[in-house]
């Protein structure tokens, strides 16, 4: 099936799965330029950010299909779903399946296949699955490829090839939205600008935030940045609160942007500090320097942003790969330092800023990114 008309393609999840996905989404438009390709993706429940605002205007697929957790477990929208995808006549179904994929799960996923009566249907695989084995004891075990990796492989293996490095696409409304509320901090010259994602979606991957609050002073004391505080609607109230906790200039994020604005804003940072968040997966796919802050309640590698521009801080603990979405006592995030947040953060820039000098010129970026530190001349 060389040139398909129409292709499905199913990958379900929140930002972090999307962002993922993007760049195995774009190898499938280079090969299929003339398909049409339909996305059916779910958050999961309502009120969580949709795939749809992460592809905006990404030109990666003509049409997006999106189903809520709530919605499915009625039989009778399932079969109304079955039979608007039957009547669109799909010729190819693709699966980007989830990590940790099972025997179950795959079944589920050959059995809508079948049912949509596609003319071919590639991307089953098993991932992650280890049958009658107790996860807890593969400590030894590490995934040969991150998600994004992941993905293009299994598409490989079926004769799409993938491009070089996917970036994500910032409409110029986006990237003026994002100069415009960061302009009234760079008044009296360029400074650095750090990014912090100090909330995570799962509990048991969360920093303390007396720690971010530690890491706030230090970083303030040694290069007086502009903090951008990213974090969901929802949790403005709570940034705003954090924000007080260390001095220094801070824009929060949560709340007055839409996900390529906050992509945008995501590019105007010398560095990220983030925990295992949808955002970190967004910043590797503008080319942000991270620094991420992992807990060891899963496999290492997995999860991990897709970046040669990344410093991974996980620390093996007797409890990891607990696999559980809450801790109470968190000894895996606990065990990784400010003082070794600081010192990769520091070295980030200082990479930054040897770039800038070796290229005897300033980044075209953004103003942001317009500054020479006399802390890092040194």
């Amino acid at each position: 099936m060389n040139h398909p008309g129409r292709v499905l393609i199913l990958r379900t999840g929140n930002v972090g799965d999307t962002a993922c996905a993007l760049p195995a989404l774009a190898a499938v438009r280079y090969n299929f330029p003339l398909a049409h390709l339909t996305l059916l993706t779910s958050p999961g429940p309502r009120g969580l950010p949709e795939a749809r605002e992460v592809l905006e205007r990404q030109g990666l697929v003509d049409e997006i299909i999106t189903f809520y957790r709530e919605d499915f477990a009625d039989l009778s929208f399932r079969k109304n779903l079955l039979r608007n995808l039957r009547q669109r006549r799909f010729d190819l179904f693709l699966l980007f399946p989830q990590e940790r994929t099972d025997l179950r799960r795959t079944f589920r996923d050959l059995l809508f296949a079948r049912l949509l009566g596609v003319k071919g249907a590639w991307g089953f695989t098993l991932a992650h699955h280890f049958p009658f084995m107790d996860n807890r004891r593969l400590h030894d075990y590490r995934p040969p490829h991150n998600e994004v990796e992941r993905l293009l492989l299994l598409l490989q293996r079926t004769g799409i090839n993938s491009l070089k490095r996917y970036q994500i696409q910032l409409p110029m409304p986006c990237q003026q939205m994002a100069d415009r509320l960061l302009e009234p901090y760079f008044q009296n010259g360029s400074r650095p600008v750090i990014g912090l994602q100090t909330r995570a979606k799962a509990q048991a991957n969360q920093w303390p935030l007396a720690n971010f609050t530690e890491l706030g002073r230090r970083l303030q004391a040694t290069c007086q940045p502009v903090f951008i505080l990213f974090g969901g609607p929802a949790e403005k109230d709570q940034l705003q609160e954090f924000a007080h906790t260390f001095p220094g200039d801070k824009f929060i994020a949560a709340g007055q942007t839409s996900l390529l604005e906050t992509t945008a804003l995501l590019s105007r940072c010398h560095v990220q500090v983030t925990l295992d968040t949808g955002p970190m997966h967004l910043a590797a796919l503008v080319g942000t320097p991270i620094v991420a802050l992992f807990s060891a309640r899963q496999f290492p590698v997995m999860w991990e942003p897709c970046s040669d521009n990344a410093v991974i801080l996980r620390k093996s603990v007797p409890c990891e790969l607990c696999f559980q979405e809450d801790c109470d006592h968190l000894t895996c995030m606990k065990a990784i330092t400010v003082e070794e947040v600081y010192a990769a953060v520091l070295d980030h820039l200082r990479r930054h800023n040897r770039q800038l000098l070796c290229n005897n010129r300033m980044s075209s970026i953004e103003p942001a990114s317009q500054y020479i530190s006399q802390f890092f001349l040194a």
